[in-house]
C-alpha cells in the first residue's frame, strides 16, 4: 500500500471539499461508477484506513462511502472532494481515465511528506498512482508495542520483507518472527497482522496486489 496518516491537502481538494452540493447522487451501475469505487477502496485499504476513518477525516458518512466503493452510488463533486481529502490525494487521481502516467518515480522527500501515522504504525508509499497498475508497495515503521500495529485482510496477495528489527507476522492461525532480511508471501484474503517483536523500531517493506470484488 501514497494507507494511514496526516495527508497533505491541495488547494483543489479544499475547493471541492467545501462544495455545498449534497453528498447523495442518483444511483448508477455504470462501469465508470464501479471502477471509481474500486479505486477509492484500493486507496483506502492501502492506507490501512477503515470506512469510519474516512468519515472522520472527510466528513462523509461511512455508509455512503461503502455504497460508492461497491458501485451502488455515484458521488457528487463535493463528496468526491471530501473523499480525496480523507485519502490525501488530488480528486483527479480518483477518477478513471484521468491521465495517470505509465511510469511513476517517487522521491524520498515526497514519500516522507505523504507518510500516514496510525497508532504505533507509520506508512509511507514506495509507489505512486500509475495507469493500470495493480501493485502497491509501502515502507512501514513499527514502534515497540504490546500488540499488532496493523491487522487487516484484502483480496489478492502480499509480500513482506523485514529491513530492520524483528517483526511478528501473523497470517490466519499461523505466526512467525521475522528478522532483518527475512520475508513472507501469502494470500491476503487471510486476516494478517504485523507486530514489533523487539525493543527497537522495526521497518518492513510490503508489496501487495489487491483485487477487489463487489
Amino acid at each position: 500500500m501514497n494507507d494511514p496518516l496526516g495527508a497533505a491537502e491541495t488547494s483543489d481538494t479544499h475547493d471541492l471539499a467545501a462544495d455545498p452540493v449534497p453528498d447523495r447522487a442518483p444511483v448508477s451501475h455504470s462501469a465508470f461508477t464501479i471502477e471509481l469505487g474500486r479505486r477509492i477502496k484500493r486507496l483506502r485499504i492501502e492506507r490501512g484506513l477503515t470506512l469510519k476513518d474516512l468519515e472522520a477525516r472527510g466528513g462523509i458518512s461511512a455508509t455512503h462511502v461503502s455504497e460508492i466503493e461497491r458501485g451502488k452510488a455515484s458521488p457528487t463533486v463535493g463528496a468526491l472532494g471530501r473523499i480525496a481529502v480523507a485519502l490525501g490525494v488530488r480528486p483527479a487521481l480518483l477518477v478513471p481515465g484521468s491521465g495517470l502516467p505509465e511510469i511513476q518515480v517517487v522521491r524520498a522527500a515526497e514519500r516522507e511528506g505523504s507518510a500516514l501515522k496510525r497508532g504505533t504504525l507509520v506508512v509511507a508509499p514506495l509507489t505512486g498512482p500509475t495507469h493500470g497498475a495493480r501493485l502497491g508497495a509501502h515502507r512501514m515503521t513499527l514502534a515497540p508495542s504490546d500488540g499488532p500495529a496493523l491487522t487487516h485482510r484484502h483480496e489478492g496477495e502480499e509480500c513482506v520483507t523485514v529491513l530492520s528489527g524483528s517483526v511478528e507476522i501473523r497470517v490466519g492461525e499461523e505466526s512467525w518472527v521475522l528478522n532483518e532480511g527475512d520475508a513472507v508471501h501469502f494470500r491476503a484474503h487471510l486476516t494478517h497482522s504485523y507486530a514489533n517483536a523487539g525493543p527497537l523500531p522495526a521497518v518492513i517493506i510490503t508489496a501487495s496486489q489487491p483485487r477487489f470484488l463487489h
